[in-house]
């Protein structure tokens, strides 16, 4: 079937659907249903538990929430051998404490070693002091460690040793993260009887960690990605276009989020960066085919790039389509999201690409081809790939 050519007559009224889509996305993100943030990048418990029967999701919420935790999402899912019940929570609050505790404690435990030493070699009366008024301080923290552990036989002050107080420490922490793990594990049976259990936790400074890595590819993306398109194009117009056109992705992708209550982990910011990819194939192929050729009329070429641009967009959305139909099957949360935010974008990109950029370029194309201007400058990169 031969597609229409959408370049003709006044082309320029289709700009309205991906500016009412980007407007749309903004309104939902920000005022109506902003995104949640996923474990990785806030902290907290996701358990994957797998069962023969279904979950009863309320009595498993309330036994939760009687001995402490959040629970932000529960649900429980067929699956092909089952049942997938996935639940995320806020960490027990003795484990929110012992990490205070440890990391006050490591915090401090250089300073000490560091005051131990000096006061071996130098011996004087005010290194001494200053030792003992440092490893007061660390004693009072590893005795708050030993107390929630319920270890009633250890004392920092039997350990003339930093290092073997560390030790001591460290099995201390262990030891309250292992018996809350159990402690969760076991009202999670008190409600379920479960073939697997699968618990993954983040605490706060992993996520911190996680988050501001995800700043930093996102600005160094930026960066490199207008770099790039600027050498290959060396005009502002082309350029700004095809940037604007990854942006409207992400937001239009971001905007499906909002509406189907996705949230932003590190596998749908890792679709999301992906999309950002794909958008800049089809822009810059538009831009290359409307403004480097010269064949024909700048509307026509425009026309060609969307066909090809179009068997490009489908051949991904039937391939993200499969990934979403096993995920559908498994319930595998990591599938789910992936798939489900990269056919957001494909077909938002297909949209802003042959709506929004190529009525930018094709408009500036023929701003350039009425005044005769002719090329737009020959790009850095033609002097590397000559044809």
């Amino acid at each position: 079937m031969q597609l229409p050519n959408p370049y003709t007559g006044n082309y320029r009224l289709l700009m309205v659907i991906p500016v009412v889509l980007v407007l749309a996305s903004l309104i939902s993100m920000i005022f109506i249903a902003p995104i949640r943030s996923g474990i990785e990048f806030k902290g907290g418990v996701q358990l994957t538990i797998q069962s023969a029967q279904a979950a009863d999701t309320t009595a498993i919420k309330d036994v939760l929430e009687k001995n402490g935790y959040v629970v932000s999402t529960i649900e429980s899912k067929p699956n092909p051998t089952g049942y997938d019940t996935q639940i995320e929570m806020t960490r027990s609050e003795m484990k929110v404490k012992a990490d205070d505790l440890k990391n006050d404690y490591f915090d401090l435990t250089g300073q000490v070693s560091k005051a131990e030493a000096d006061m071996i070699y130098t011996n004087d009366s005010a290194t001494i002091a200053n030792y003992t008024a440092m490893r007061a301080q660390l004693d009072t923290i590893a005795d708050q460690v030993f107390a929630l552990a319920q270890n009633t036989t250890a004392h920092a002050g039997q350990f003339s040793n930093t290092n073997k107080l560390d030790e001591a420490v460290v099995g201390a922490y262990n030891h309250i993260s292992d018996a809350q793990d159990q402690t969760l594990k076991g009202l999670i049976q008190s409600k379920l009887d479960f073939t697997t259990y699968s618990p993954n936790e983040i605490t706060p400074s992993l996520a911190t960690s996680f988050l501001d890595n995800a700043k930093t590819v996102v600005v160094f993306s930026v960066i490199l990605t207008s770099i790039v398109v600027f050498l290959i194009f060396r005009s502002a117009i082309p350029s700004a276009a095809v940037l604007c056109g990854a942006a409207s992705d992400v937001i239009i992708a971001m905007g499906f989020m909002s509406v189907a209550g996705i949230p932003l982990t590190l596998a749908s910011f890792a679709a999301l960066l992906m999309l950002v990819g794909f958008s800049l194939d089809t822009d810059i192929l538009l831009t290359i085919r409307v403004m480097k050729r010269k064949e024909g009329h700048a509307s026509e070429r425009a026309y060609e790039a969307m066909k090809t641009g179009l068997t490009m967009s489908t051949s991904a959305i039937v391939a993200f389509s499969s990934l979403y139909v096993l995920a559908a099957f498994t319930h595998i949360t990591v599938y789910h999201e992936i798939a489900s935010v990269a056919l957001a974008g494909l077909v938002a990109d297909m949209v802003a690409t042959w709506c929004f950029n190529a009525v930018i370029v094709l408009h500036h194309a023929e701003d350039v081809e009425r005044k005769g201007v002719g090329d737009t400058g020959r790009s850095l990169m033609s002097y590397i790939f000559r044809n």
